[in-house]
């Protein structure tokens, strides 16, 4: 038979271990007893992948002085995510991953070029030459963001996006477009670039110069919550970044917009 001190000490060793769960309990439900057990705050870890379409704000220029405008192209992302739910419709959450932007400018310009004609006299005559620019960036981006929940299915997301570009490339391709030409002597001949039998030459190819590797832009986004378990969520995503940085200072107001479509899925921890 317990002694009375023995009786006691069991007694409030059960009271602390029962006051411990309750304890840890109330840090993951919602402790109004209004609303008891409605809203759950729990923590969730997940990846997305997805794809992203550019379009070029400002211009920005090539080795040659060539200026290029409203170039648009298509991009890849991928990454990892971590959200907090709170007690109210607010989620905070933080993604980390890998973003791949990328536009393609164009332009055709026509220049006089000298072309010999089959019976060797020499005219300056109007060729018409395509200028391609392509441009592309690899990033490594995190974007802390905040979701506000509404009609318990659809979310509405706003966050910094935050990128380092670690490389990057531009090439600038001359294509001659025009196939023969008629000389003012009533002589027709195929047109040829000189010094080469191509009908491209390269005119830049490397990284981008002066280029800003810290890209900054702010992200409005919109998703749709499915539950497919008990503790997996899967989200298709739209996104619009609007960038703040300029990506060179070659150019005016250069840099990159993009909408986002992705899917993400989440699970419970």
């Amino acid at each position: 038979m317990l002694k009375p001190r023995h009786l006691i000490l069991f007694i409030l060793v059960v009271l602390l271990v029962w006051s411990e769960a309750a304890l840890a309990q109330t840090n993951v439900l919602d402790s109004d007893p209004i609303t008891a057990r409605k809203r759950l705050v729990y923590s969730q870890v997940g990846g997305f992948v997805g794809f992203g379409l550019m379009s070029q704000s400002g211009t920005f220029k090539t080795a040659c002085d060539c200026e290029f405008s409203g170039g648009s192209g298509v991009g890849m992302f991928a990454g990892f995510m971590f959200e907090r739910l709170t007690r109210s419709q607010i989620t905070y959450g933080v993604t980390l991953g890998y973003d791949g932007r990328g536009i393609t400018g164009r332009f055709r310009e026509v220049e006089g070029v000298v072309q010999t004609t089959p019976s060797g006299r020499s005219f300056t005559v109007p060729v018409t030459f395509l200028n391609e620019a392509q441009l592309a960036l690899n990033v490594v981006s995190a974007m802390p963001y905040v979701k506000y929940h509404f009609f318990d299915l659809f979310y509405g997301r706003l966050g910094a996006s935050v990128g380092y570009v670690f490389s990057s490339s531009l090439s600038h391709t001359k294509t001659l477009e025009t196939d023969s030409v008629t000389f003012p002597n009533g002589e027709v001949a195929a047109v040829s670039l000189l010094g080469t039998s191509e009908r491209s030459v390269i005119l830049e190819e490397g990284p981008v110069p002066d280029l800003s590797a810290l890209q900054i832009g702010i992200m409005l986004g919109l998703g749709m919550e499915l539950r497919i378990s008990k503790k997996m969520f899967l989200s298709p995503v739209i996104e619009y970044v609007l960038p703040i940085s300029t990506i060179s200072v070659q150019g005016t107001s250069f840099s990159i917009r993009s909408v986002h479509f992705s899917l993400e899925a989440r699970h419970i921890l």
